[in-house]
């Protein structure tokens, strides 16, 4: 749109130019400047030097119309002309460094975006890493209590040390204690001084386990497991 505009204004100048016979022979040649400067915009960019080629422009202006010193304004509009061919080169030097720094910051940018997807991944492979790691180790680490459980402690155990999570029903139901989730009662009368709540027990508590107790109260036991369900 820009360029058509141009090309009408200066088939404007020329058919003007036609008609002018007198006009100065640098006159057409500066107008043409100043609309491409216009074109441009020289005035947002280089608005100091563009008002100096301007003002150049209008003394030659003066000079012809009001004067009509012809000689002494051509030299006016060939300043001014010549003055312009400068600030375009300015003005395209000055386009061509902004287009090179929007460029160089993109390419900033994308080397940020990368090196921050790059970030991303790294530690989210490095998360999974220490994952399987800590799984590998809970899983060596169960089958070494395990091995030790067998291997350490008698098949009468009298004491217990609460593990993580544990509940009365869960310890009475191991093997090497009752094997009975319904027995938890007698576990919890032989430890009121340190339960509060059969379900709610701290790692490394360290409860007794009744072994001589009666059928009358392995009954009675289970009767009240059955009125309180785990």
């Amino acid at each position: 749109m820009r360029a058509l505009r141009l090309i009408l204004l200066i088939f404007v100048l020329v058919a003007m130019a036609g008609c002018g016979s007198h006009d100065p022979v640098w006159r057409m040649k500066a107008q043409l400047t100043l609309l491409q400067l216009q074109q441009e915009d020289a005035v947002a960019s280089h608005p100091d030097d563009y008002t100096h080629v301007s003002s150049t422009f209008k003394q030659g202006e003066t000079l012809l119309l009001e004067q009509e010193e012809e000689d002494k304004a051509d030299q006016q509009y060939k300043l001014a002309y010549q003055k312009g061919l400068l600030l375009k080169q300015e003005v395209t030097l000055y386009k061509e460094r902004l287009k090179e720094e929007a460029r160089q910051k993109e390419i900033e940018e994308r080397a940020i975006r990368e090196e921050e997807e790059r970030s991303r991944l790294e530690a989210e492979r490095k998360r999974q890493q220490e994952l399987e790691e800590a799984q590998k180790a809970l899983q060596k680490s169960q089958k070494i209590d395990a091995a030790t459980d067998v291997v350490s402690h008698p098949v009468q155990l009298t004491s217990y040390t609460v593990r993580r999570g544990e509940t009365l029903p869960q310890i009475a139901a191991r093997p090497e204690l009752y094997n009975d989730m319904a027995l938890w009662p007698l576990i919890y009368r032989a430890n009121r001084d340190q339960i509060r709540d059969p379900y709610q027990l701290w790692p490394g508590q360290k409860l007794k386990i009744p072994r001589n107790f009666s059928r009358e109260e392995a009954l009675e036991a289970r009767r009240q497991a059955h009125r309180r369900s785990p």
